[in-house]
């Protein structure tokens, strides 16, 4: 059986999370695994030399990192000197939940290793973020159905202004020049806008001008297969970026015209600086239609390919599954990662593990012969505390 029959599989197989088989246990086994180096937080899954360390907690705990050494604390237990807070376990009538060392967002990001899910792979949901070696994307849109009719959404916060097109009759617009083709006037189906803040002879261009000057330079794909990437331009003389729309009266429309893609699709915003290859911040808008497996990589065979040394040549993929959209690592060597958004109970039968910086946490239940009790709901916000856990 292929790789792609045991994850549909397991996924197939996969229950909801039973928080009363969580309370069937006495306790969390964390086996952590330290990389000796200490590099852009990553830690080398290749690596044959790591400090191992193995604990039992039968309580509510936290760990710490002091260089290469971890320990484990009582919940009350002030750090000692040096010591890095990685996380917390946190005992709640008799589950276990794993959360941030402390609610505060300066707190260290939790990610979740993939390769180390019952599953083999992770269900994407929108606001995820993945991170492949020492580089990050976000899930931004996921888009699963064509009876929805919904389209990438290329907007940026920084490019969110919009341009308004003056009227056509005015004196000053009959005699201006687009800067682009240098021809005069201004009509309804191609009107002179101003996208930028440069002034004088410069001011004007012919809306359909600067689409297709933005076109060429974005080298968008005319076809709905495949993938493209999209980022914001700035003007190349005064530096500011170009407007998301462009607005005429009631009607708004978007200032660069992209392709339309075929769902199911996925739009991943890159957020790192790729400098070989993505200069700015930008979107990958891919479609998985016809059952399209979506790659990625520092291999040229790769769908998004990344230029990184930190990133494998076929690192991790993403392939639509009944409805979902599945991430899976492929044994790269820094690991795929997905981050933890909320505290997480711990289940029998589906250990985890949680990397923190060049540190590998593998947690899983110690099994009990009590009988289960019922437990509570998990907390419903990042950092917030469960119920009868004392703040650290």
């Amino acid at each position: 059986m292929d790789r792609a029959a045991l994850v549909a599989a397991a996924l197939a197989q996969q229950s909801p999370r039973s928080a009363s088989a969580a309370s069937c246990s006495t306790g969390v086994k964390v086996v952590a695994s330290t990389w000796a180096r200490d590099s852009h937080d990553l830690f080398d899954f290749e690596a044959s030399q790591l400090q191992t360390k193995t604990f039992t907690v039968p309580s509510s705990a936290k760990f710490v990192r002091n260089g290469t050494e971890v320990e484990m604390l009582t919940e009350n237990a002030p750090p000692p000197a040096g010591g890095e807070p990685m996380l917390r376990i946190v005992q709640r009538d008799s589950s276990f939940w794993v959360d941030k060392a402390a609610p505060a967002s300066s707190s260290k990001k939790l990610w979740v290793v993939v390769r180390d899910l019952a599953t083999c792979g992770h269900r994407l949901s929108d606001g995820d973020v993945i991170k492949l070696g020492r580089f990050k994307f976000r899930v931004r849109q996921i888009v699963s159905s064509e009876c929805s009719g919904v389209q990438p959404e290329l907007f940026f916060e920084e490019t969110g202004s919009v341009c308004e097109v003056e009227p056509n009759h005015t004196t000053e617009l009959c005699s201006a020049l687009c800067r682009i083709c240098l021809l005069e006037g201004s009509s309804d189906d191609d009107p002179l806008i101003r996208p930028c803040q440069c002034k004088g002879s410069i001011e004007y261009v012919h809306l359909g001008c600067l689409r297709h000057w933005v076109k060429g330079r974005l080298n968008l794909p005319d076809t709905q297969e495949g993938s493209y990437f999209y980022r914001p331009l700035p003007c190349e003389l005064c530096k500011a970026a170009y407007p998301a729309y462009v607005s005429s009266g009631t009607d708004r429309q978007p200032l660069v015209e992209v392709p339309k893609t075929t769902p199911p699709f996925i739009v991943l915003e890159n957020m790192m600086r790729d400098s070989q290859q993505h200069s700015s911040r930008g979107l990958h808008v891919v479609s998985l239609a016809e059952n399209k497996l979506l790659k990625l990589g520092r291999g040229h065979e790769s769908n998004v390919r990344i230029a990184d040394v930190s990133i494998s040549r076929c690192h991790a993929t993403i392939r639509f599954h009944r409805g979902q959209f599945v991430l899976e690592d492929h044994n790269s060597k820094f690991g795929t990662l997905v981050a933890m958004k909320k505290p997480r109970a711990l289940d029998h039968g589906s250990a985890i593990s949680i990397q923190i910086g060049r540190t590998v946490l593998s947690l899983s239940l110690q099994p009990s012969n009590l009988a289960p009790s019922p437990s509570l709901a998990p907390p419903t916000e990042e950092g917030a505390e469960p119920v009868g856990a004392t703040p650290l």
